[in-house]
């Protein structure tokens, strides 16, 4: 199947990659969104901040404070075992070979974006408990996403699927861990 996608998934590629102009402050921009997608300090930064703001609302450790935190560290791992371990290395689809400008991108293989999963991931958990800046989250996440294409890293698809593997798997968390906090 996804030899059957390579073709149009190159040429989605190629015009979403060429949306913007290539210089050195878009490229900067968006390795700066990719330098954060890959790793998990942005958003366990971001968490903390929120933690942070509740406790001045709201003194104390809650209920809803340390769901959060067991909800947003399961599905992250999660995520990170499906993505990284075993469907990367069934697909070992190859990253684009077109690199505009010398971004270092990682020796791993192409599909689906980690990057992309692991901040949607993010974005949806803390959508759940912080509906009010949903809109910020998935503007972040999205951002991290276009990163991995405007830098060469990935494909179009690698992308999607990533971001929806990150969209399934944390609200697959979150409503497995409300079963079972509810039957408790």
């Amino acid at each position: 199947m996804l030899n059957q996608i390579l073709p149009f998934d190159g040429q989605i590629t190629l015009f979403l990659s060429s949306i913007l102009p290539r210089n050195k402050l878009i490229f900067d921009f968006f390795s700066f969104f990719s330098l954060t997608g890959s790793s998990i300090l942005i958003w366990a930064v971001i968490s903390v901040i929120i933690l942070i703001i509740e406790e001045k609302k709201n003194p104390g450790i809650s209920k809803k404070d340390e769901f959060f935190m067991i909800i947003f560290t399961l599905s992250i791992l999660s995520t990170v075992l499906i993505v990284e371990l075993p469907l990367k290395y069934f697909f070992r689809r190859p990253r684009p070979s077109n690199h505009p400008m010398a971004y270092s991108c990682p020796k791993s293989y192409s599909f689906p974006s980690g990057h992309s999963a692991t901040a949607f991931t993010a974005a949806t958990v803390l959508s759940f408990f912080d509906k009010k800046r949903k809109w910020l989250y998935y503007s972040i996440a999205s951002l991290i996403a276009y990163s991995r294409i405007y830098l060469g890293c990935h494909y179009f698809f690698d992308v999607v699927l990533g971001a929806t593997l990150g969209i399934v798997v944390s609200r697959s968390t979150i409503l497995l861990a409300s079963l079972i906090v509810v039957k408790k």
